[in-house]
């Protein structure tokens, strides 16, 4: 069973629209640039240009100039350029000085001196024969790559408590999604419906006691801790796990630092299979009015368990030698 993680579906499009934005600029097709800021944003962060004629790198916008743009360099400058000539090309832009005639508005002091400098930065500027060429900083070979933009709308971000182990524990995809889902809080458990308006009580369909949480379900409600008392007196883990009302999740991950690290991961399957298990039993007994005694859900995770271990689950499988 090997690991699924879960995209995250806007990034992924904006990732796929800087494609379209490299094969824009590298094929010269400068009227199929994107204006769309997140999309600009990334390709201007992670574009290098090498001028050649000028004619597919934008001359206010790109950072063709000293590692930088006219409009950084000059914003002053820039906001006074009309929006249909911020498009222009550097070769347009330099025949003539044309983008002196692009500033229109009062000539202030701050405007002149950002003028004066860009012509300063401008003076040495040449264009040659060849295209102008884009290199792409995030991959070793400057070539662009959707993962490599992807990734990159990622840095500076930490992943939520447990994301990594929920991926590397050895279960089903859609369990493993499932737990994703658990850890963001995107269960439409009773409550979750009772908060949105949905329904009118958000008691336990299980133990009519407390509040439908995922906490609640996987951990906290009676029928919940018969069933995980079972195992962890089978598997002789009584001085290791505590069943306490918790976070599901931090429990998990607490719990499994206690244990020895050679049933680590074969605890992970287990607390994973449960829970997949008591969710599928409050959804028997919410939509189907069907409902499973502790004996019979004991079966049930016997059985889960021998199908988990068919499809390749290893670390079930060493877990069953210590019952």
């Amino acid at each position: 069973m090997q690991a699924n993680r879960v995209s995250d579906l806007w990034r992924a499009g904006v990732a796929l629209r800087v494609r379209l934005e490299w094969q824009a600029r590298s094929e010269g097709h400068l009227a199929l640039r994107s204006t769309e800021r997140s999309v600009v944003a990334i390709f201007q962060a992670a574009t290098t240009y090498t001028l050649g004629n000028g004619r597919s790198t934008c001359f206010w916008c790109d950072k063709w100039l000293n590692g930088s743009s006219p409009m950084a360099i000059a914003p002053d400058v820039y906001a006074a350029v009309s929006v249909r000539k911020r498009k222009t090309t550097v070769a347009e832009a330099l025949m003539g000085d044309a983008w002196v005639r692009h500033v229109t508005g009062p000539r202030t002091m701050q405007v002149l001196l950002q003028i004066s400098q860009l012509c300063d930065l401008l003076d040495g500027v040449q264009l040659f024969e060849q295209p102008d060429t884009f290199t792409w900083s995030l991959t070793a070979d400057r070539n662009y790559s959707a993962a490599s933009a992807y990734g990159a709308m990622f840095l500076g971000s930490s992943s939520p408590l447990g994301a990594k182990q929920i991926w590397k524990t050895s279960a089903p995809p859609r369990v493993k999604f499932f737990f994703w889902l658990v850890m963001h809080g995107r269960c439409w458990t009773a409550d979750r419906r009772f908060r949105h308006g949905l329904q009118e009580s958000n008691t336990c369909v299980i133990c009519d006691q407390e509040a439908e949480t995922m906490d609640h379900i996987l951990l906290g409600c009676s029928f919940s801790r018969e069933v995980w008392a079972a195992w962890v007196q089978r598997l002789h883990l009584q001085s290791l796990v505590l069943l306490q009302e918790q976070g599901a999740i931090q429990w998990w991950l607490s719990t499994r630092k206690r244990l020895p690290k050679m049933i680590r991961r074969s605890f992970d399957s287990l607390f994973f299979l449960i829970g997949w298990l008591l969710w599928k039993e409050r959804n028997g007994r919410t939509f189907n009015r069907e409902a499973t005694s502790a004996a019979q859900m004991d079966v049930l995770i016997h059985e889960e368990i021998d199908a988990w271990c068919l499809a390749g689950d290893k670390q079930l499988r060493s877990l069953l030698a210590l019952l």
